[in-house]
């Protein structure tokens, strides 16, 4: 497919790719020339403020050729039964379709200074404007790409394309390793203190036996039959204790056991503490402390918490070393942040440029609803990118029991 643009600018060529490479598997090449542009006689479409004539001319917005972050502007636009928005007077669509996938995919919304977040300093999902015209659970992003290719085939038969195949991929987040054993003195002492002077004397109990070495029956390890999978993730924290960061002693042999056990058939990944969003130098200490432990090369990871903040969070996982990231997706909800279900490059609004960190889009996290709902949404979801095509990506706690908390 060759594309005619007055100007091909990083957010053009990044957008155009993650349509036509990740989602309808076709190539895509530029060029500047209208006359090489008119002359070639194959696949072709151009994107442009003033009107090419062409059998395929989506008008342009400014929003691909700025270099900068500024407030967009939500005028809604009609597209069948979808609101969408960026409306155009004339060309194939009634909006610019590329402008409204690159404004999902950079998650631009994200990078405005007016942002109010919830206590933890996240971004959530109500604020999305996805959300707000309510089609946070679809995935427009590849909506917008099949209606494009289809437009295509209809003017050139001969463009050939295919969705994405339909994957599902287990993921795990080890907040918490294990209720009873592997845990400080310290912390063996407050937690036994606090279940005897609650009155659950079965918890006590157990945290004395587990001090003398008796076996228990701990109710976070759940990895025996669910590290058979060989196509799951293991995100595993190694930070110190603080508030929100509570795993188990890293040090011991329990831990290590742990970390052995896993890698043997899932693949394991760093878990960044909550504080690494705001002091982003602990993700690259943390790494190396899980290369150190797991004698892997780490590099996969998501946030603790879902904690992060464009682009500073994904700027120091690139330093690190990280090559893909697992955490952008909703604390607060079910659906599409980012209202795609493919891996595809982050791009760094702030530095405008694409870089080589794979984003892999979440889809549920458990503990979000009940879990009879969680059932219906996910089946939901799961349907959705069925149809689309994609990865199903869930996140499951083995410390989600019971309460689910």
């Amino acid at each position: 497919m060759l594309i005619f643009t007055p100007q091909i600018t990083s957010r053009i060529s990044y957008t155009f790719r993650v349509i036509f490479e990740r989602i309808l598997n076709a190539s895509v090449t530029f060029t500047t020339n209208t006359d090489v542009f008119l002359g070639t006689k194959g696949t072709k479409m151009a994107y442009s403020p003033q009107k090419i004539d062409a059998p395929i001319w989506i008008e342009a917005t400014s929003l691909l050729f700025e270099e900068n972050v500024v407030k967009q502007s939500i005028d809604e636009e009609k597209w069948g039964d979808t609101t969408l928005f960026f409306p155009t007077k004339c060309g194939c669509f009634p909006v610019d379709i590329f402008a409204v996938i690159f404004f999902l995919i950079s998650r631009y919304e994200e990078y405005y200074k007016d942002i109010i977040p919830d206590r933890h300093g996240r971004f959530l999902c109500q604020n999305s404007v996805a959300y707000q015209l309510g089609w946070h659970r679809k995935l427009m992003v590849h909506r917008l790409a099949l209606a494009l290719a289809q437009l295509v085939k209809i003017h050139y038969p001969q463009f050939e394309y295919a969705l994405p195949k339909y994957e599902e991929l287990s993921t795990h987040d080890v907040d918490i390793a294990y209720q009873y054993k592997g845990k400080q003195w310290w912390r063996w002492c407050g937690a036994a203190t606090k279940a005897l002077l609650q009155g659950h004397f079965t918890h006590f109990h157990n945290f004395l036996k587990t001090a003398m070495g008796i076996e228990v029956a701990d109710p976070f390890d759940n990895f025996e039959t669910e590290h058979k999978t060989k196509n799951s993730i293991y995100f595993i924290p190694v930070a110190r204790f603080t508030k929100y960061d509570k795993n188990i002693s890293t040090k011991g042999k329990i831990f290590r056991d742990l970390i052995n056990k896993l890698k043997e058939n899932s693949k394991i990944g760093l878990h960044p503490s909550y504080y690494t969003s705001v002091k982003t130098s602990l993700i690259e200490k943390e790494k190396k402390r899980l290369e150190k432990i797991s004698h892997l090369s780490i590099t996969k990871s998501r946030q603790h918490f879902l904690r992060f903040r464009f682009p500073d969070t994904f700027q120091a996982l690139i330093k690190a070393g990280i090559t893909d990231d697992y955490s952008l997706g909703w604390t607060n909800e079910a659906g599409f942040r980012a209202s795609i279900a493919v891996p595809f490059p982050f791009f760094d609004l702030q530095r405008n440029s694409e870089t080589s960190l794979i984003l892999h889009p979440l889809v549920l996290m458990d503990s979000i609803f009940t879990k009879d709902k969680e059932e219906l949404v996910l089946e939901q979801l799961r349907e959705e990118v069925k149809e689309m095509g994609g990865v199903l990506i869930m996140l499951a706690h083995n410390s989600n029991i019971e309460t689910g908390q």
